[in-house]
């Protein structure tokens, strides 16, 4: 029977920090009903984590992709990747700078979305000025594209449907190639996703910015954080060792 969704967590480096292994733990209880699989690179030692819980598998992939977050997302742009995951009809791609805040997964994939993330940081600059949907369709140019992928630091949580991430890079081939080989683009795989996928013809149906909000936001986005737990979004991304604690929601 195909899983509705499964969670993926990206390992760079098999000796996890403390923070890495506090947001592993986490999410390993928070998402206790799904298939978790960790994908890393080869020779990566991560049986500490599949002898512990019975639900979690190890895939690995060629070890240069997991040298950096850059190169992680020359991996995110391959058809090949997403195609090991056919037997899902979602995956959660769950980097470990961000924190599941509450299980909403299953709601969200029943949703009618094929891709689900974080909305830009603000203030940087680049969101007023390049951010409108007309200059997008007709293309940036380099520089606009480097100013747009700075926005999207620690966009760590992304619902995808598999068959329409494969398709798109199906149809895009071209330009997912070239984003995989340009490494002034940061975070190059949240930018395809967000000007490449849907220019001149919609191949991912996306959400608003308002309903992504409730999906997932970067901790920069946040002014304050309300006791009310419903305002609470699915996941928080850009989370690190000195804003973990600052979190009402951490245990």
């Amino acid at each position: 029977m195909k899983e509705l969704v499964s969670i993926l967590i990206p390992i760079l480096n098999a000796d996890l920090t403390v923070h890495e292994e506090t947001v592993l733990r986490h999410s390993l209880e928070a998402l206790s009903k799904y298939p978790i699989i960790l994908f890393t690179y080869e020779g990566a030692d991560l049986s500490a984590f599949e002898s512990e819980d019975k639900r979690v598998e190890v895939l690995t992939f060629k070890s240069k992709y997991f040298g950096s977050r850059q190169a992680l997302s020359n991996l995110l742009l391959m058809e090949d990747f997403y195609t090991r995951f056919t037997w899902s009809d979602f995956v959660l791609i769950h980097e470990l700078n961000s924190w599941i805040v509450k299980d909403e997964i299953h709601y969200w994939c029943k949703q009618g979305y094929d891709y689900l993330h974080a909305n830009p940081i603000e203030n940087t600059g680049s969101k007023n000025s390049i951010g409108n949907d007309f200059s997008r369709i007709w293309g940036l140019n380099e520089n606009e594209k480097q100013e747009l992928g700075k926005s999207f630091e620690s966009d760590g949580l992304k619902l995808c449907n598999v068959q329409r991430m494969i398709k798109t890079l199906s149809a895009r081939k071209k330009e997912a190639h070239e984003y995989r080989q340009n490494d002034k683009f940061e975070n190059k795989d949240s930018l395809f996703w967000e000007i490449e996928a849907n220019r001149f013809w919609p191949q991912l149906r996306k959400p608003t910015p308002i309903v992504q909000s409730r999906f997932s936001q970067n901790a920069k986005n946040i002014s304050g954080y309300t006791d009310n737990r419903d305002a609470w979004p699915t996941g928080i991304c850009g989370i690190d060792m000195n804003n973990l604690n600052s979190l009402p929601f951490y245990k």
